[in-house]
């Protein structure tokens, strides 16, 4: 593992990490599922009580899950697709790709959301997926995460969730992340000596 993916996995491990300190916080077993009522005051929060103030929790949130195997599985993919992005962009724009594409998720969700409560790293990988879909090789195992996080994702939203859709907060991060890989290979297009670089 090159030193840029090791970069992302601690990103996706510190979400893990997370999800155990608030565990033991709130005297729970590590696999028990926890409550958005009691997230929020780790940084989750109810749409509709979004303030300017509050801007750190559409960070925060994205650490903080319900479900243990969620949370797993988003590890899982923020590991995988984040892995394979450093190959062609730099681990900081790859967190940044998945935290601000995250943060645009977690703000559509409370404005188009607003009786729902918000955490969840979710969006972060569907923004990562979203670019991971443009610009990863179609043969490597992070593109085969990139598609597997979106289609669970779409299943989810539709055949599970209550919100009877795809949730406006996952839209948002994914439309992000496309709209970035876009970019991205488009710059690779201006540049002479990169116009014909096959993806690797």
């Amino acid at each position: 593992m090159t030193r840029a993916a090791a970069t992302i996995w601690v990103w996706a491990a510190s979400i893990l990490l997370v999800w155990a300190v608030v565990a033991v916080s709130l005297g729970q077993p590590l696999w028990q599922q926890q409550h958005s009522r009691d997230l929020t005051a780790y940084g989750a929060f109810l749409g509709e009580t979004l303030t300017f103030g509050d801007s750190w929790k559409l960070l925060a949130s994205q650490w903080l899950h319900v479900k243990f195997p969620h949370m797993l599985f988003n590890i899982a993919v923020i590991g995988l697709v984040g892995a394979g992005l450093t190959r062609h962009l730099s681990p900081a724009a790859v967190l940044a790709l998945g935290l601000v594409g995250g943060a645009v998720g977690q703000m559509a969700a409370a404005l188009l959301q607003p009786d729902a409560y918000i955490s969840g790293a979710s969006q972060a990988y569907l923004a990562l997926c979203g670019a991971g879909l443009l610009i990863l090789s179609r043969t490597g195992i992070a593109f085969a995460a990139a598609v597997i996080g979106v289609l669970v994702s779409v299943a989810l939203d539709v055949f599970v969730s209550d919100h009877a859709g795809i949730k406006p907060g996952h839209l948002a991060s994914f439309a992000f992340g496309l709209i970035a890989g876009g970019l991205y290979l488009f710059l690779q297009t201006q540049r002479p000596d990169r116009a014909n670089l096959r993806r690797i």
